[in-house]
C-alpha cells in the first residue's frame, strides 16, 4: 500500500495506521471507561494504571503513556486534569 493511500484512509478512519497495541487499548478503554467514570461528568473517566485489562495485554506505565498520546494525536482521545487527576474522554 502506499504511503499517500494510508494517509488517505487514515482521514476517513483514526485508526488505521495505528499500532496493534494502541488499537488493542482503544478497545479496552470502550469497556474500563464504564467502571473507572467520573460520576461528576458524564463520558469522562480515569484510567488505572494498575488495572489487569492493561497488564493483561502488555502494558507498562511507560508503554500506557505513550499508546494514550498516540490516541490523543489522531484525535480519539482527550485529556484534561481536574483536581489532580487525569480524566480521559473517549471520542
Amino acid at each position: 500500500m502506499r504511503n499517500g493511500s494510508l494517509q488517505s484512509f487514515a482521514k476517513i478512519n483514526p485508526l488505521v495506521g495505528l499500532p496493534p497495541k494502541t488499537l488493542r487499548l482503544y478497545s479496552v478503554l470502550g469497556v474500563i471507561k464504564k467502571e473507572y467514570c467520573s460520576g461528576e461528568e458524564p463520558g469522562w473517566f480515569r484510567v488505572p494504571e494498575s488495572d489487569q485489562r492493561l497488564k493483561n495485554i502488555g502494558f507498562s506505565k511507560r508503554g500506557l503513556r505513550s499508546a494514550l498520546q498516540e490516541l490523543v494525536q489522531v484525535d480519539l482521545l482527550q485529556i484534561r486534569t481536574k483536581q489532580g487527576t487525569r480524566l480521559y474522554c473517549l471520542k
